[in-house]
């Protein structure tokens, strides 16, 4: 189900950087990651969500970008950023093998925290780069199927 488009535009992030280090990412890619992630924060705090933890990782399947919690909820957050549409746009992005293994590092962090199937939903943040700013689009409680 897709929801209105929720835009934040020309704001900085006051979060401090991430860390995410996957051997198979360079700088540049980590950093515009890390950007985009602090983007994606910034957006949820705003909408008083809080932040617990990023770049979950549950083995090499799979990684978390964001988990926050809100109103008794634990919120899985996939981030995807692009700055064009040529590899497809953000939103695009997030195919039914990324699911997959995003769903497995979901069951992993439930598992290992104690976390039930009722007490938590995955939602996904696209940012898509505009000419002055970004669009930021806020997918809730997304079908994994």
């Amino acid at each position: 189900m897709e929801l209105p488009e929720m835009r934040e535009q020309g704001e900085k992030p006051t979060t401090p950087p991430l860390t995410t280090n996957p051997s198979n990412m360079t700088d540049s890619n980590r950093k515009t990651g890390d950007q985009a992630e602090l983007l994606a924060i910034n957006y949820l705090q705003k909408h008083e969500y809080e932040v617990i933890e990023t770049n979950f990782v549950a083995s090499k399947w799979g990684e978390i970008d964001i988990i926050a919690k809100k109103d008794s909820i634990t919120v899985f957050f996939e981030v995807k950023y692009r700055t064009g549409e040529s590899h497809g746009n953000a939103v695009e992005t997030f195919t039914t093998t990324k699911k997959k293994r995003f769903l497995f590092a979901v069951k992993w962090y439930c598992m290992k925290h104690g976390l039930r199937e009722w007490c938590y939903r995955v939602d996904f943040i696209a940012i898509q780069k505009m000419k002055t700013s970004h669009r930021l689009t806020h997918f809730k409680n997304v079908e994994m199927n």
